[in-house]
Order: C-alpha cells, then structure tokens, then sequence
C-alpha cells in the first residue's frame, strides 16, 4: 500500500545537491510538502521530503521541491540540517522524534487524514505551524469549494458502482478519504460487495466476475506506460463494454491536501459521463 512509506532511506545518489541552510523549516513528508507548495512564504521551506524529488512518488509539483535540497527520514539527517521546525508524518520513527525532542528541535506530526473533515484540520494545523493562517485558509476555502461544487443526483443506493484499483489490486474501502471523495461525487463504492474494508486487495478474477460501472486506474506518471496500457486493455477485453475505465495519475491517492481538488474534478466529470 502507497501510503505507508519506508521507514529507511538511502540517500547517497543526493550527495551532490545543495547544503541545507539551518534555521529554516523542513519536511521528510511528501503529502506535507504539497500543502507547502500551496501556502510557504518565499524563503520559509529549507528542505523537502526526498520523495518529492522523484516524479513517481511526488505529490508537490517537481518544478517546486527541486528548488531545494532533499531530506531523508532518519534522525542524523535531519540534525545535521539543523532546522528550527521539523514538519513530519506521524508513521515517523519514535525513536528519530525523540532524538529530535532531545536536541531541542520542534517537531509537527500529521497522520493520513481518513476523512475530509480531518484533511482540512491537518492544512490548517500546518498553516498555524509556520505562520501561515490566511495562506492555509485559502488552500481550505479551494478544497471545501471543489467538493461543494459536486452534484449528487441519485441516493447513494442507486448511484453508479466505482471502485478505486490499482495495480496490485489495492482498492479504497471504506473508512478512507476516496470513499469519501467517491460517495461526495455521487458514486457508490463497489469495494463494500467484495467484503473490503479500508485498503484491502482484490484480485482481477473477482473484478471481473462482478465489476461495478466505473473503475478509476491510477497511472504512474512515466515508466510502466505499456503495462498499464496492457492492464487495461485486458480490463477491457473481459469487461465487453461494460464498464468505464478512468485512468488518473498514482500520486491523486498519496496524500490530502490540495490533492483533493484536483480527484474532486476527476470524479465529477467520471459521474457526468456516466448519467
């Protein structure tokens, strides 16, 4: 599962980027590094998340993490960048945070919001963290505003069946912020007929023998292209037509945060097109 990212890192081939200026703001958290992008003041961020420098995992635009040097989630890492804030994931190593409490360092932990309620709390506990209330507000005021833009015509018994898949078979279930975002959209998520909760696997052979009527197949942003093709066209082949298959990039299913707008207007043209 994507959301759980590797408690080690190497960083040896980011031996050649620029030193990390102390004092500043840090992140080791790449969904947290897509809200800075949104609302940091020029000149507040020191470091990012070294996942944001690779666009198969980056959930900030490149362009913007690669202004600025790349940070691994290991203590010596970070003390040696000597940061005055230290904004992490609360899946963060106890035993790197404790370090960090024990240099004196202040640390900010956020968990994988499960709901949209708790992704606009984390925004705005972030913007507070750096000063940047107003800038946090106008990130909420986006997000709340492209999910309030969604129609739903139908009661969530009879609205279209869809279903998260990924390859793997990884599918959203309930108690997750896409089955959220899908029932705010008007869909039904099919993952509760296969008995899934949470982030559960489904394998092809039971997609295929009850299939629901929109399938969102993430894609990675570059490489694996012919097999992701090929993933769908056998998808297709065995469905005879009867099913959508929407294609969307990986990174829509990482994190929160201004990621939202962005699966809000996937999921709202998805469910017009399916009337």
């Amino acid at each position: 599962m994507k959301w759980v990212w590797p408690l080690v890192l190497l960083l040896g081939g980011c031996s050649g980027q620029p030193s990390i200026a102390p004092g500043g703001i840090v992140s080791n958290n790449p969904c947290i590094d897509a809200i800075l992008a949104e609302i940091a003041a020029p000149g507040q961020v020191a470091a990012v998340s070294v996942y944001s420098h690779d666009a198969d995992s980056a959930s900030a635009p490149l362009n913007w993490a690669r202004q600025y040097p790349a940070l691994g989630t290991g203590a010596e890492d970070i003390l040696a960048a000597k940061p005055r804030l230290v904004l992490t994931g609360n899946l963060a190593s106890s035993g790197t945070n404790a370090a960090l409490a024990k240099a004196g360092i202040k640390v900010v932990a956020v968990g994988v919001a499960a709901t949209l309620e708790e992704d606009v709390a984390q925004v705005r506990h972030i913007a507070k963290a750096i000063g940047r209330v107003d800038a946090g507000e106008a990130l909420v005021a986006r997000m709340l505003s492209a999910q309030g833009e969604a129609r739903n015509p139908h009661p969530q018994d009879q609205a279209p069946s869809a279903i998260i898949w990924q390859n793997g078979g990884f599918v959203a279930g309930t108690g997750t912020l896409q089955d959220e975002l899908l029932r705010r959209h008007g869909f039904r998520n099919a993952s509760a007929s296969f008995g899934l909760q949470s982030w559960g696997v489904l394998p092809l052979e039971s997609l295929i023998r009850n299939p629901p009527q929109v399938i969102f197949m993430p894609v990675t942003p570059q490489g694996d292209a012919d097999r992701e093709l090929a993933s769908r066209q056998k998808l297709l082949k065995h469905l005879g037509g009867k099913t959508r298959i929407v294609p969307f990039r990986d990174q829509l299913l990482f994190c929160g945060g201004p990621t939202v707008i962005k699966v809000a207007q996937i999921f709202e043209d998805a469910r017009k097109a399916v009337r």
